[in-house]
């Protein structure tokens, strides 16, 4: 079989695929040669913008499904009161990686800000946060918190703007806890506001572990800006669709 026709092969199995992923063990079985070669295909065929090479395989390149567009971010009050036991949830399972010691990042969410109550009273242990009311919570349970400044956006409750992005630029985080509008396979993690999506990059960048958490609602959502790719962050949801257990990281709670 030539390179052509091995080519156009997996592109009929990646479109053939419920899941619209092929795996490289699945790809080494299928057409009888090593890992190895099969990787080097991937990532000749990625170059080439045929497919998406992901951790384990590769994705269709055409993939969308039904995704939605979420072009402005909800009330700060409305977010907090959507789904807040599967909030809590999730909130407790991040808590687990919080470690003794740390300088952790928390991201201006709702999401996030559920893991408050949760949080071990460690000593020596940071929080930087881009949210006043974060700080708040977190003052108020007598954890040490040190606050970016910045713009104050009052729907998202969040601080913005280029001090933000100066003050973390300062600081190696140990861990950091993100929230996200939007799961996508091509669009990856977004958010609406691009003054937020670059302080989530940042933050992200100095993070040596970052999680994003979300419900299984943001699944199939598109905002305008994206943060992060797949490759860094891990999520920890509630309940992930198969197509995504193949793309990114998954921890899921609901078991």
């Amino acid at each position: 079989m030539s390179t052509k026709e091995r080519d156009e092969e997996i592109i009929k199995l990646l479109e053939e695929s419920p899941s619209q992923f092929v795996s490289v063990p699945s790809l080494a079985e299928y057409f009888k040669t090593s890992e190895s070669t099969i990787r080097r295909d991937l990532q000749r065929m990625a170059n080439q913008h045929l497919l998406m090479r992901v951790h384990g395989g590769a994705a269709s390149l055409h993939f969308s499904g039904n995704f939605r567009f979420e072009r402005l971010d909800k009330e700060y009050l409305e977010r907090e009161r959507t789904e807040p036991e599967v909030k809590k949830m999730i909130a407790k399972e991040a808590c687990r990686y919080v470690k003794e010691g740390s300088c952790i990042y928390l991201d201006a969410s709702t999401t996030v800000a559920s893991m408050i109550n949760f949080l071990p009273t460690y000593k020596n242990t940071y929080y930087i946060t881009n949210s006043p009311s974060l700080a708040q919570k977190l003052a108020e349970r007598s954890l040490v918190c040190y606050v970016t400044g910045g713009e104050l956006k009052l729907t998202t409750n969040a601080f913005i703007g280029p001090y933000v992005l100066e003050f973390i630029n300062k600081f190696n985080f140990d861990v950091g806890f993100f929230g996200t509008n939007g799961i996508h396979p091509q669009s990856k993690f977004t958010t609406p506001d691009p003054q937020e999506c670059a302080i989530k990059s940042a933050a992200i960048s100095k993070c040596y572990d970052s999680f994003i958490l979300a419900d299984h609602s943001k699944f199939d959502n598109i905002s305008t800006a994206t943060f992060s790719d797949f490759t860094r962050p891990t999520l920890i949801t509630d309940k992930a669709d198969e197509k995504y257990k193949s793309l990114l990281k998954i921890i899921e709670v609901n078991k």
